[in-house]
């Protein structure tokens, strides 16, 4: 049956109006500094607003502010200028506008600017009151433990912070403005007041730090510090708190005195005799305060406290690879990013040997059974095949070498190329080359990176590239031996400017290592990751380079590849940094392998738990911006039970120093059918737009699944869906731009709306 279609075409007189556009606006601005962080006008990263195809001005078009609930973000409507003030919440936030032509008041359009504020960086500094003891017969009280503290590097009294003690000992008080009171009658010694500062605007963001106050007074009896830092080991006991305490000068036995806990954490028990038993409790370091008052005279007391170092059961060892098959003799050299495992029942550890370790393994080893192996293709052959373990008592064990040689001549090369920058249009991208021969034959060749020159264009890297065509860099490298890892650093593009490329254009890059005739795994010598560009966003954030979609085939047989990156956006360094990666049920962790670190890493895997340690990393700051990054890649493979339509999920919490986590965003790996091309969105469509509520979606094919993420790329929402029309309830996201993944039979389309 014909469809017949009729079109009524009403023509109307009407005054010709210069065309206006407002384009969206999106702004990041840091919680410490306040000021005027773009226009309106000119740094719109979806163009330019115009007035009949010309920049539009505050000349030729007035702005009308139409909705803004932000006390702490202001439009000027004399310039277009954005500002934020100093001090301003963490969060997303969305300022409604309006530009109308001055010559025409009713020619106008409506745009959003998007607002992304960091939170300020909040330092409580740790305070030691000892050189001025309080007397216990007077009381009194300390100086501010505020004085030192900052928000944004000044002092936290410009500024509104909430103050909270805990593990408080009695006869000790925290008051509001920092100084801590000591009770008259407080029995003598040294105590510890933990406190934690926070944002009264940004609640959680806090830090802590601990107080040290020395009370003074007649006592006969003396408690003094106890120096537990040796390494201590759960389901153990220390010494005795009592063996270096006195009374009238004399050592004191635990029949002499009372032992109160003054604070302690869960998992710690003093005993009667002064020991402290430790359960399975974390790694870390701990304070534990103590009272002792003298049997006969119970107002005869003293208090102090234990520092206690916990650390796990280690299993340390080294690899060494017999290259001459003569057996592994002082002339051969020890091997670094080895794979070492240690399975203890159900539970199995992972580890890697690291030059800066002394080129050795650290593995955690827990009681019983454990039996540790080196992981390496079958052409290689590692004596002892095992090692065994029998862990009764806690403590460090060295094991023997490994000694690793060849039994075939295989030729296995590996390249990965890991984005160590967003795409931000106007500015620089970077990406490290890394590349590594997994065979037994040394190898010479090339290798390849090509990039779109429509898009941008090529600035430097550490490793000068041979030769350079128009998109195409050409690196040679020369006797790559087995086991051999190397890095070509900071290849560095110029991106281009709107509109050449804008927020959402792809860019994608694709690397190339040569030979590749004779490879044993050729499709790890090929490696291709597409970003798509953004605006400042998040600097702590994880990056899946398959990308969003991957075929069945890819899913069953090849790995994925994730790189997570971290900054240092405070003001001082992060002494350590800790990235800690639970990784989704859909991922094999037996098969994670450990790519590159942008600085030495220790790896801790323990049955898909990873944890990445940077200790006495001491990453910069924001005051030298190009060394406060960080990052890690790794590979994994989905688990073998992975099916179509699967989602894959990841994320990772990162740790500096004793901060509270910065969570990074979620990214999904759909199992899809790519082997239609046929476009599937003909006929989506998606209302209403802007959306207060209930986004509907319908599609000609069924739609397999919808997926919101902010413009910062966070997840907001995934659902799947597996129908040709869904409804998304949108009412719990805030006010803002998002983007629309739609997924459908394979293929994806991605829209933009806006929240109202």
């Amino acid at each position: 049956m014909k469809k017949i279609y009729t079109f009524l075409l009403i023509i109307a007189s009407a005054v010709v109006s210069a065309q206006i556009i407002a384009n969206d606006d999106y702004i990041t601005a840091g919680g410490c500094s306040g000021g005027g962080f773009g226009n309106i006008f000119y740094d719109n990263n979806y163009g330019e607003d115009t007035l009949n195809g010309n920049p539009a001005t505050i000349e030729n078009v007035s702005i009308t502010v139409i909705a803004n609930q932000y006390p702490w973000i202001y439009l000027d409507t004399t310039s277009g200028n954005i500002n934020v003030y100093d001090g301003s919440p963490a969060g997303f936030y969305t300022v409604t506008y309006q530009i109308c032509e001055i010559a025409n008041p009713t020619n106008c359009d409506i745009a959003y600017a998007s607002v992304f504020v960091y939170a300020g960086v909040i330092d409580a500094v740790g305070d030691d009151f000892s050189p001025t003891p309080i007397d216990s017969d007077i009381g009194g009280s300390t100086s501010s433990v505020l004085a030192n503290d900052t928000f944004c590097g000044i002092p936290v009294g410009s500024f509104s912070v909430t103050l909270t003690s805990y593990n408080i000992p009695s006869g000790l008080t925290l008051n509001m403005d920092g100084t801590i009171t000591v009770a008259q009658g407080t029995v003598p010694g040294t105590y510890i007041v933990q406190y934690q500062i926070c944002e009264i605007l940004n609640p959680t963001n806090c830090d802590t730090a601990n107080a040290f106050v020395q009370v003074n007074g007649n006592s006969t009896l003396v408690a003094n510090y106890d120096d537990f830092s040796a390494p201590n080991y759960p389901n153990t006991t220390t010494a005795s708190i009592l063996n270096n305490d006195t009374l009238n000068g004399n050592a004191v036995s635990s029949s002499q005195v009372i032992i109160t806990t003054l604070y302690t954490y869960p998992g710690f028990t003093i005993n009667t005799n002064g020991t402290i038993t430790i359960a399975n409790v974390p790694e870390g370091t701990y304070f534990i305060g103590y009272q002792i008052c003298e049997a006969g005279n119970t107002s005869n007391c003293s208090v102090n406290y234990a520092y206690v170092v916990v650390l796990k059961n280690r299993i340390l060892g080294k690899v060494k690879f017999d290259n001459e098959n003569d057996g592994c003799d002082t002339n051969d050299s020890y091997l670094n990013s080895i794979h070492v495992t240690n399975v203890n029942g159900s539970d199995t550890y992972t580890s890697y040997t690291a030059n800066y370790f002394n080129n050795q393994y650290y593995l955690i080893g827990d009681s019983g059974t454990n039996t540790v192996s080196v992981q390496l293709p079958n052409y290689f052959t590692v004596t002892p095949a095992n090692q065994v373990f029998n862990l009764s008592t806690p403590g460090t064990i060295t094991a023997s070498d490994f000694c690793v040689t060849s039994n075939a001549s295989v030729d296995d090369l590996e390249i990965v190329l890991i984005p160590t920058r967003n795409v931000i249009p106007g500015l620089p991208v970077l990406y490290d080359i890394w590349y590594k021969n997994n065979g037994s034959t040394t190898l010479s060749g090339q290798i390849t990176m090509q990039y779109d020159n429509t898009k941008m264009t090529f600035l430097s890297s550490n490793v000068s590239p041979n030769s350079t065509t128009s998109n195409t860099l050409t690196f040679n490298y020369s006797t790559l031996a087995p086991f051999e890892s190397r890095m070509i650093r900071a290849v560095k593009f110029q991106v281009m400017t709107p509109p050449t490329v804008d927020i959402g254009t792809n860019a994608t890059f694709t690397g190339n290592i040569l030979p590749n005739a004779t490879d044993a795994t050729p499709t790890n010598n090929t490696s291709s990751i597409t970003q798509i560009a953004v605006n400042s966003q998040d600097p702590n954030d994880i990056v899946v380079h398959e990308g969003s979609d991957i075929s069945l085939a890819q899913a069953q047989n090849e790995y994925l590849h994730y790189t997570i990156r971290f900054q240092n956006i405070g003001t001082s360094e992060a002494i350590n940094v800790k990235v800690v990666n639970e990784l989704y049920n859909k991922l094999d962790g037996n098969t994670f392998e450990l790519i590159s670190a942008s600085h030495n890493c220790r790896v801790k895997n323990k049955n898909n738990n990873l944890e990445f340690l940077f200790e006495n990393i001491n990453l910069p700051g924001s005051n030298n911006e190009p060394l406060s990054h960080g990052y890690i890649t790794y590979k994994i493979k989905p688990i073998s039970t992975i099916a179509l339509l699967d989602a894959i999920f990841n994320e990772a919490n990162i740790f500096f120093d004793y901060n509270l986590p910065i969570l990074t965003n979620y990214v999904v790996t759909t199992v899809s059918s790519l082997s239609n091309q046929e476009n599937k969105f003909i006929h989506l469509n998606y209302f209403p737009n802007p959306v207060k509520n209930s986004l509907t979606i319908s599609n000609e094919s069924s739609i397999d699944s919808v997926e919101i993420t902010s413009l910062l790329g966070q997840t907001m929402l995934l659902q799947k869906v597996n129908s040709l029309q869904t409804e998304i309830d949108l009412s719990e996201l805030s006010t803002g731009i998002y983007f629309v993944k739609v997924i459908s039979e394979g293929q994806e389309k991605t829209v933009k709306i806006v929240k109202e």
